[in-house]
């Protein structure tokens, strides 16, 4: 409004009549231009129009200056036609301007009109948006009902699978306690045909004895015993035949039994496999659900960019309303002013419609790119459920992995079974091999009355009520002999019924395997349908990437082309310096608004990268957590370790103080003053090792020791020069006192580190001081034979310091004791 009404004022303080034919050539020039802009709106015309329309405001221009000194002419010189020519002329001029405004008028609220229809275009796909948006969460909803649908039934095939297991289970003890009770009846038949048989060597020991008695009748009593010898031959006959069925059933079984442990082991090599590949699945999980994360984030800053551009909707609404008020305006000036007047309103009418085309332009540029972010949520909604199947399949990786822990429970427990049977068979077999034995000694036993029976044909006659008692006992046995029979058929036929126990057993573990195998099937094809299906997904995400590339490389060369069709308009425009302001600032909008944008896709770039920067610090955070761990946990390995060393090397040295106790033989005598202070010793090293951790005001009491184990040391230096060399059981144990010292170093170097802090320089003057004594000793000990003619004396004071030695090797063993025990 401000700027007509200046403009108004303008062109009322101009008199020359020459001024409204120069916008007149101008304006059908931009006519053209905006007809051509309607028909064709590439790129490649704007240059021909700028062309076109140079030479006519040229045109323009010259025929101004033709006209002007007509009308700067006084009007008494020249004659009334001429006047009357050119009012005519004007009024035909005129007309054909205000032909020419109508056209341009129609132009406009053709223009007006298309410019409504984008509008609401640009609203129609923005509700087409938001319907999209609303899908995508009704998917999203629809989705994780999904998960929780299959995540309930997961649990429910779960409890389902767990209690068949527990009902199999339950099956197979019942089976085992069945098959151990006909074990242990058969164990018990057995045993009482080897009593049954023992009792038959004592009744034939007793035939054996009455045809010693009867003589007379020992032709009967042969023929007797050779019945009886074919019948154990009969029995030792289906002895070997039962010896051989169990032979063969327990080769069979074993076969069977290898045969099931080698599928077995194969099956859990690839059930290892398949545990490996869902490792590797999952880590391809961590990576998914990273890049998801980056896609939220994505989403969020593309709801972001909507807001932004749909406040920037409603700023380009107001912006139209305002132009049709100002074309409203510019129709009441027209009726109001003169007609060049009206002219220059209609040309900047004319310079507002070409910039709102542009303008609208640029809102469908910013509308493909939401569209395109949209497309970018929605294929995030499908990346987020693709996730969602991931850990499903996550789920049930961990479901098999649970299965295959109870195969392989299942799989010791027959294992385990194989083994008592394999015992029972073995009890079995010792048994039979017993009553070869036994059936052996009965044959040579029989061979032995043969030969008895020759001599004794003599005495048959008297033996007779001897021989009718022996067929009874005979008739007896066989009946016995035909019991066991039937007892052996019903053993026999338990076989068999353990035999379809097995093969049921067999036939269900079977059935599980296939069961196993069968869900191994369904899962591997899951896993490879996710992988296909994040495939896909990453590749339709590239080819989105792509267009968005594309489009925003299209939307710069529009921007460009933009911008040179700027810089024509303005040039057009150099003659009004109005207009040249207006036009400079809208235009400085736009770019304004241009970078904004621009700025903005920038920043939601550095966004995206510092976001993915953040996930590999996180990354590298958890690498360096688990490393961490990983070192934790091997130097407590070490620290066990060295813990268990330290325990062996006192056992060691604990033997060998017994050692040294038993080689030693006790020796009275008197003790000195400075004996006494280092038995005492010891004690003031435990009261150092309790009280270790007090802190430094204890370390003046630590003082008293060093100065006794210095007098010690002054008393073995005397006591070594006066002797010679030692002998070598002496060395010995001098050795040993030295690994003592070592393992106290050691000990306490790795156990009391309280110690060391406290106490260190008092352990460094005692190991020193106790080092030094071992050395001296070792150079020159006590000896029974001196070489310089030592007398009686000597030796007293040779005993008393072993005694000392011993005393002080025997408080030693209790203070590691102690130690050891303190440490436990």
């Amino acid at each position: 409004m401000i700027a007509s009404k200046s403009k108004s004022g303008l062109s009322e303080a101009s008199n020359n009549k020459s001024t409204p034919a120069t916008p007149r050539v101008s304006k059908l020039g931009r006519g053209g231009s905006i007809k051509s802009d309607a028909d064709s709106p590439s790129p490649q015309q704007n240059p021909r129009l700028s062309v076109d329309r140079s030479p006519r405001s040229a045109d323009s221009k010259h025929a101004a200056e033709r006209r002007s000194p007509k009308i700067s002419t006084p009007p008494d010189k020249q004659p009334r036609a001429s006047k009357g020519s050119e009012l005519q002329a004007q009024l035909g001029v005129v007309q054909e301007d205000l032909k020419k405004a109508r056209e341009r008028l129609a132009s406009v609220e053709k223009e007006k009109t298309r410019i409504l229809e984008e509008l609401k275009d640009a609203k129609r796909l923005a509700d087409e948006a938001t319907e999209k948006l609303k899908e995508a969460v009704v998917a999203q909803k629809r989705a994780e009902e999904a998960t929780e649908i299959e995540k309930f039934r997961a649990d429910e095939l779960e409890q389902v699978g767990i209690e068949a297991a527990q009902k199999r289970e339950e099956e197979w003890q019942k089976e085992l306690e069945s098959v151990r009770d006909q074990h242990s009846v058969d164990v018990a038949s057995l045993v009482s045909a080897t009593q049954e048989l023992q009792r038959v060597k004592q009744e034939l020991s007793m035939t054996n004895d009455a045809k010693n008695a009867a003589l007379s009748h020992a032709d009967d009593a042969m023929k007797i015993a050779e019945i009886n010898a074919e019948k154990v031959e009969l029995l030792s006959g289906d002895v070997s035949d039962l010896k051989s069925l169990l032979d063969s059933k327990l080769e069979s079984k074993t076969n069977e039994t290898a045969e099931l442990v080698k599928k077995l082991e194969s099956e859990s090599l690839a059930l290892k496999l398949e545990l490996e590949k869902a490792k590797v699945a999952e880590s391809k999980l961590v990576e998914m659900q990273a890049l998801v994360e980056g896609l939220r984030m994505e989403v969020v800053d593309a709801k972001k960019a909507e807001s932004a551009a749909g406040q920037l909707v409603d700023e380009w609404k107001r912006k139209v309303e305002l132009l049709e008020v100002r074309l409203e305006e510019a129709d009441q000036s027209e009726k109001s002013t003169a007609d060049s007047l009206a002219l220059v309103m209609k040309q900047l009418a004319e310079g507002g419609a070409l910039l709102q085309d542009k303008q609208a332009e640029v809102a469908a540029l910013k509308k493909d790119v939401e569209s395109l972010e949209l497309e970018v949520a929605s294929y995030k909604a499908d990346l987020d459920e693709s996730s969602h199947r991931l850990d499903v399949a996550q789920q049930e990786a961990s479901e098999l992995g649970r299965t295959i822990e109870v195969l392989k429970s299942k799989i010791q427990i027959m294992e385990e079974e194989k083994m008592e049977a394999l015992n029972n068979e073995k009890i079995a077999s010792s048994n039979i091999k017993s009553l070869t034995e036994e059936r052996n000694k009965l044959a040579t036993e029989l061979e032995t009355t043969r030969d008895e029976g020759e001599r004794v044909k003599k005495e048959m006659e008297c033996l007779a009520s001897a021989l009718h008692e022996a067929s009874t006992e005979a008739r007896e046995t066989q009946e016995r002999l035909l019991a066991k029979q039937v007892e052996v058929e019903d053993a026999q036929a338990q076989i068999e019924d353990l035999k379809l126990a097995l093969k049921n057993t067999q036939e269900s573990t079977e059935e599980t395997l296939e069961e196993a195998r069968y869900e191994i099937v369904c899962l591997r094809k899951s896993v490879e349908r996710l992988e296909t299906e994040s495939k896909n997904s990453r590749a339709e995400w590239d080819l989105k990437e792509l267009n968005l590339e594309n489009s925003i490389k299209k939307s710069e060369g529009e921007i460009i082309a933009m911008k040179v069709e700027m810089d024509k308009v303005v040039e057009s425009l150099r003659d009004k310096e109005h207009e040249i302001l207006a036009a400079k600032d809208e235009a400085v909008q736009l770019m304004d608004q241009l970078m904004q944008a621009e700025s903005e896709a920038t920043d939601a770039n550095r966004a995206a990268e510092l976001a993915t920067a953040d996930s590999l610090q996180l990354r590298e955070r958890l690498l360096d957590k688990e490393n961490e761990l990983q070192n934790i946990t091997q130097e407590n390995d070490d620290l066990r370790m060295r813990e268990a060393a330290a325990l062996e090397k006192v056992k060691e040295l604990t033997a060998l103080l017994a050692e040294v106790t038993t080689k030693k033989t006790e020796v009275d005598g008197e003790v000195s003053k400075s004996e006494k202070e280092c038995e005492q010793l010891p004690t003031m090293l435990e009261s150092h090792v309790e009280n270790a951790h007090d802190g430094e005001s204890e370390k003046p009491r630590l003082d008293d020791p060093a100065e006794k184990l210095e007098e010690c040391c002054r008393v073995d230096e005397k006591l070594k020069e006066e002797n010679g060399n030692g002998r070598a059981e002496e060395k010995e144990l001098l050795e040993e006192e030295g690994k003592m010292q070592e393992f106290c170093k050691t000990t306490d170097d790795k156990g009391l580190s309280t110690e060391r802090e406290n106490g260190a320089d008092l352990d460094d003057e005692l190991d020193s001081k106790m080092d030094g004594v071992s050395a001296d000793q070792a150079n020159g000990l006590p000896s029974e034979k001196l070489d310089n003619g030592a007398t009686s004396p000597t030796k007293q004071q040779q005993q008393q310091q072993l005694k000392k030695k011993k005393a002080l090797l025997q408080k030693f063993g209790s203070l590691l004791k102690k130690k050891s025990n303190h440490k436990q």
